[in-house]
């Protein structure tokens, strides 16, 4: 126990990533399922590494919803999958590590993400999709009313998603919406894993970006690598009844 004790006091980011963790433990309520799934993916990769156990079968959704949730961050290794645990933590909790015990100091300054005021250049150099997985509607929108989005829309990046696809996946349905604005996005593009943006929504139980999705013509016949569709891979029965 000395030895894990000092091992975590002489590496910032573990102890970002131990106190993160156990404050998720005493605190789902505060977030949504599909944030939860995101927590289970990166805590899994951080802790076992790469998905390791065969996908459930359709009618297990829950653990299906897991599984995907865990397989989609395979390409982090343990370092970069606890820094987006902890991150993910301060942008959809930013108070929750008021108060904990003497240190965390050391460790924030590590593993925290800047604020606006704090990035400096960096800030004009995020991508669309960065801008997505960090919520900033604002941004998203700039990026879309200056036209910068338009080149990028339908590119995958190096997870093989597209911008689409992250809105979808984070359940920000304002940003989905602003998306669909843009002249020439694709609704039913295919992420490497065959996968589309309403397959996202789907199974992560994102209900709203579902349903606007569908609002907006998305195909729900489309079939992923495995030959699945956004209805095979529904986080539950709620989701499978929008799809039907």
């Amino acid at each position: 126990m000395e030895d894990l004790a000092e091992s975590l006091a002489e590496n910032p980011l573990d102890v970002g990533f131990e106190k993160a963790s156990k404050f998720l433990q005493h605190s789902t309520d505060l977030f949504k399922s599909d944030q939860l799934l995101q927590f289970y993916g990166l805590y899994k990769q951080a802790t076992v590494g790469p998905c390791n156990i065969p996908k459930p079968a359709l009618f297990s959704m829950a653990a299906r919803a897991k599984w995907y949730a865990w397989d989609k961050v395979k390409h982090l290794d343990t370092t970069a999958a606890k820094r987006e645990y902890v991150q993910l933590m301060d942008q959809l909790a930013p108070d929750w590590s008021e108060g904990s015990s003497t240190g965390e100091a050391a460790w924030v300054s590590v593993s925290r993400p800047k604020r606006l005021s704090e990035s400096g250049p960096d800030e004009t150099n995020k991508s669309l999709i960065d801008r997505i997985k960090e919520g900033d509607l604002d941004g998203v929108r700039l990026m879309i009313r200056h036209g910068d989005s338009v080149t990028s829309v339908n590119v995958l990046d190096d997870e093989g998603l597209a911008a689409i696809h992250w809105a979808a996946d984070r359940g920000n349905v304002d940003i989905l919406a602003c998306l669909l604005t843009v002249d020439g996005i694709n609704i039913n593009l295919r992420g490497a894993d065959g996968q589309t943006a309403l397959h996202y929504a789907s199974s992560c139980g994102n209900v709203e970006c579902l349903q606007l999705l569908l609002k907006q013509g998305a195909d729900r016949s489309i079939r992923d690598e495995e030959g699945e569709t956004c209805s095979d891979v529904a986080y539950n029965q709620a989701i499978k009844a929008c799809l039907m």
